[in-house]
């Protein structure tokens, strides 16, 4: 579902440095010996849990016991309770026949505890918090937005964040180029032909941590969720709560005003290429490995180094999403629309929040919604492959009408773009959908903000049952999901984005609670949130920061270079609040590869944990694992959000 950088890199021909085999994750691990039993493990959401909310641990044990599993959970004062499990939900791996559910909800005293186990065999948990939404996840927040500030681009760059500096200023003067072609490896075809500019598309967010360049689709769809996260917060705890989380989300708007211009009508939806020719006589971005200030100073003077080559890299092209005055991707025109009318909602000044709601319903306007063909969310399309688009519609309509009544439209305003996103709401609905709230389907979220919009309104074009029964049934395709896993995860092993696809489905929950749904739900969704933190079978948080054991190798150029490699260290040692997207299909381990510049980092030993559709590997080269994303961590900050704000 996302682009594999190392891997189309090798597909290429390109040379990497190293070719580094899988650890172990091509199969799944062997099975221990009679006289070597793998030792019990003990999974916690390491983070913590709400006072008043479910709380399950999870005991991992070679072997099933009949008279069931002993254990207490601890504070550093004493016993705070004993249980016995024998609820067995099931094999996780050859090592672990077994895994036990250790309930212990009754806890709600707000402190540090442990889990450990008694018999048979001991174990214990990392130290885990219970306490209130701000206590569990007021800091994670703010780590999520420390990460979008450490992948800033152009001049406006914050030093105390990894040392960062202004990068890729040439940007302020960027060329626009008619879009380009691929083979099936998603080489780059042909040269690139200038069609316009100079254009200024400096500043926004890298995509992600092994490349540098800047999409719109993610870039969108990321300052969406931050603002709605800045509205949430503000709402609940008053001006000044979470300061940097408005001032980042207002950075990454600002770059996504610069990509559209209303008075040619045009929408620019990348900047930079990743990949070059299979020749390399066009060099892209994952050909090198480097702080993005180096861009800068590449010499591709013919005799220099890297040379001609590098052009594109250096002066990196800008594509367009349609030709000038040409309906634009319904999937961009929405979220673009999102983005400004979410801009107008937080607003303070009234002609900068009218300004942006005119923004916003020009690029709406442009959305082409017949014989829409194949969507444009990146270039090569393999990158981000997204074929979803009516969500996007309706978040777009949804997040205008709430403009609307922020800006004191007129009545008959409101019920218009009420009645526009009642009407995508019921296309989205009717189309079907078989995935749950993440960068390729917004449709949770969406239907979310059209909820809130209809409330705040008391206009009712779409029954609100209709929007919760569809919040319910992405939360039962989820339920439906977790059936099959011992640690009952909502979206499939291996083959999807495992992270994000938890947080989104706790967001969805958060949202259906909030709009009139009801708690049945709320266990599932609850530990969508621990297997993220670490309840999950390799042990680990999949969250840089949070909890004990987190990714310290990250595919992510910015962490590997100017970061510890340890996971030690002060905050500013470490790319805080990324999230990486966890486990992974095995045959995605194989052929990785280092490349020139890359500093060598491999960090625990998680193979024992691995099954035949799901490894995980902590190491600069394993992409699958431990590559950071805009999308995934936004999905995070916005979980974060809505539980520290109490609407989980």
């Amino acid at each position: 579902m996302r682009r594999a950088w190392l891997t189309l890199l090798a597909a290429t021909g390109l040379t990497l440095a190293t070719v580094i085999p899988a650890a172990a994750p091509a199969s799944a691990a062997a099975p221990a010996s009679a006289a070597a039993l793998a030792p019990a493990q003990v999974r916690v959401n390491q983070v913590g849990y709400p006072a008043y909310g479910p709380k399950v641990a999870y005991a991992m044990l070679p072997a099933k016991v009949a008279a069931g599993v002993r254990f207490e959970v601890l504070t550093p004062y004493g016993v705070a309770y004993q249980g016995v499990s024998t609820d067995d939900v099931g094999p996780w791996n050859a090592n672990y026949q077994a895994v036990y559910q250790l309930s212990f909800s009754g806890v709600r005293t707000a402190g540090q505890y442990q889990v450990t186990l008694l018999s048979p065999g001991r174990a214990v948990s990392p130290t885990f918090v219970i306490g209130d939404g701000a206590e569990l996840y007021g800091q994670l927040v703010d780590n999520a937005v420390r990460y979008f500030t450490s992948e800033r681009d152009g001049p406006d760059v914050v030093s105390s964040v990894l040392d960062r500096q202004p990068a890729n200023l040439t940007d302020e003067r960027g060329y626009v180029y008619a879009d380009p072609t691929y083979d099936s490896n998603d080489n780059l075809l042909g040269s690139f032909r200038r069609i316009g500019g100079p254009v200024d598309v400096a500043g926004g967010w890298f995509d992600a941590g092994g490349g540098y360049e800047k999409f719109a689709y993610t870039a969108s769809y990321a300052d969406a969720l931050m603002q709605i996260a800045a509205r949430a917060l503000s709402n609940k705890q008053g001006p000044g709560w979470h300061p940097a989380l408005g001032s980042e989300a207002a950075f990454g708007l600002q770059w996504i005003t610069k990509l559209w211009n209303p008075a040619r009508r045009v929408l620019y939806a990348q900047v930079g290429i990743g990949n070059g020719n299979a020749s390399n006589s066009i060099q892209g971005d994952y050909n090198f490995w480097f702080l993005p200030q180096q861009e800068d100073r590449l010499d591709v003077a013919r005799g220099g180094s890297p040379g001609p080559t590098a052009y594109y890299v250096k002066y990196r092209p800008v594509f367009e999403a349609a030709p000038p005055g040409q309906p634009v991707s319904p999937d961009l025109a929405g979220r673009f629309a999102a983005d400004f009318a979410l801009g107008a909602q937080l607003a303070a000044d009234p002609a900068e929040a009218a300004h942006l709601l005119s923004l916003a319903r020009g690029v709406y306007a442009m959305a082409k919604i017949t014989n829409v063909g194949q969507l444009v969310t990146a270039f090569p399309h393999d990158y981000y492959p997204g074929s979803q688009w009516k969500s996007d519609m309706l978040w777009g309509a949804a997040e205008i009408a709430l403009a609307d009544e922020a800006t004191g439209a007129p009545a008959a305003r409101v019920r218009a773009d009420l009645s526009v996103a009642a009407r995508w709401a019921r296309a989205y609905i009717a189309q079907g959908h078989s995935d749950t709230f993440n960068l390729y389907d917004t449709g949770a979220v969406a239907e979310g903000e059209l909820l809130q919009a209809m409330q705040q309104a008391g206009v009712v074009p779409v029954s609100p049952g209709t929007l919760l029964g569809d919040l319910a049934a992405q939360l039962r395709a989820g339920q439906e999901q977790a059936k099959g896993d011992p640690f009952a995860l909502g979206t499939q092993l291996g083959a999807s984005d495992a992270s994000p696809h938890a947080f989104g489905l706790f967001i969805t929950d958060a949202l259906y609670q909030k709009y009139g749904g009801g708690s049945q739900f709320e266990s599932f969704a609850q530990q969508q949130l621990n297997f993220a933190l670490g309840a999950n079978g390799w042990g680990s948080s999949f969250v840089v920061g949070a909890g004990t054991v987190f990714p310290h190798c990250m595919q992510s150029e910015i962490a590997n270079l100017a970061g510890s490699l340890s996971g030690t260290g002060s905050g500013d040692d470490l790319q805080l609040g990324a999230v990486t997207d966890g486990p992974s299909d095995p045959a995605n381990f194989t052929g990785l590869g280092t490349v020139t510049g890359m500093r060598a980092c491999r960090a625990g030993d998680f193979a024992p944990y691995n099954t035949k559709t799901a490894a995980y590997e902590d190491n600069v080269v394993s992409w699958p694992s431990v590559e950071p994303a805009d999308d995934y961590t936004a999905n995070s900050l916005l979980a974060f959000a809505l539980g520290g704000s109490g609407l989980a």
